[in-house]
């Protein structure tokens, strides 16, 4: 009777742990999902956690100041290459400009990158990202006019207009929060996004991973006054 009983208790085990790994799929989904149906302006650059690890790579080292061509960028495996200048903006302050380039030279997406004391932000149309600049934290806050989001590897914060609750997906579900504050998401746009389970949960995904190193433009060779980084591996 003894190995009877380990047979049914590992076998409910196994059970248990597959019903676990069934919920995290599924749950990981919907929330591509609604970032896929909320965020379309984002797409398919600019997941959080490609964003994360390009951010982590320019903390560790600022491009030449002449200007530089990095070869794949780290956060952005559908880029060739990065062309990245240094310019003014119309208030006079100095603006970093990342050009997205694929393997023809042609333009996929240009964004903007800043620091401040706590953070590294990415600034892509009217919106803009923040990255910590402790490498042990792995969130990510976007902030938009009209909607917003918080990421973290495990769970994501959505927050827009259109209703009283933002909407909180964790490993535990999706549920409206309590919190009044600020502008937040609406059960009209958490339909629309559910809806869009089926069809939208494989996009706005990327790999990004492997860990991210930095470009030296000390290596590299010059053209036209812009420095050209060897190949590098993320």
């Amino acid at each position: 009777m003894g190995w009877l009983i380990f047979v049914v208790v590992v076998g409910g085990i196994v059970f248990l742990f597959g019903l676990a790994v069934r919920a995290g799929k599924k749950l990981s989904a919907k929330q591509e999902a609604y970032f896929v149906s909320m965020f379309p302006d984002l797409q398919p650059y600019y997941h959080p956690k490609n964003v994360l690890e390009f951010v982590r790579a320019r903390l560790a080292q600022a491009p030449a100041r002449s200007g530089m061509t990095v070869r794949s960028p780290p956060g952005f495996p559908a880029a060739h290459e990065a062309q990245v200048s240094f310019d003014m903006d119309k208030k006079g302050r100095e603006r970093e400009t990342w050009r997205l380039l694929d393997a023809a030279g042609q333009e996929l997406s240009r964004f903007f990158f800043q620091t401040d004391e706590k953070d590294g932000m990415v600034r892509v149309g009217e919106g803009k990202f923040r990255v910590t600049r402790v490498a042990s934290v792995k969130h990510v806050r976007y902030w938009h006019p009209d909607r917003e989001f918080k990421w973290t590897p495990d769970a994501w914060k959505f927050v827009t207009r259109l209703s009283e609750d933002p909407i909180d997906s964790t490993d535990r579900g999706t549920s409206f929060s309590d919190s009044g504050s600020s502008s937040s998401s609406t059960s009209t746009a958490a339909a629309a996004a559910a809806a869009a389970a089926g069809v939208a949960a494989a996009g706005g995904t990327f790999d990004g991973g492997g860990a991210s190193a930095a470009w030296d433009g000390s290596r590299s060779g010059s053209e036209g006054g812009t420095s050209t980084a060897g190949a590098t591996s993320y």
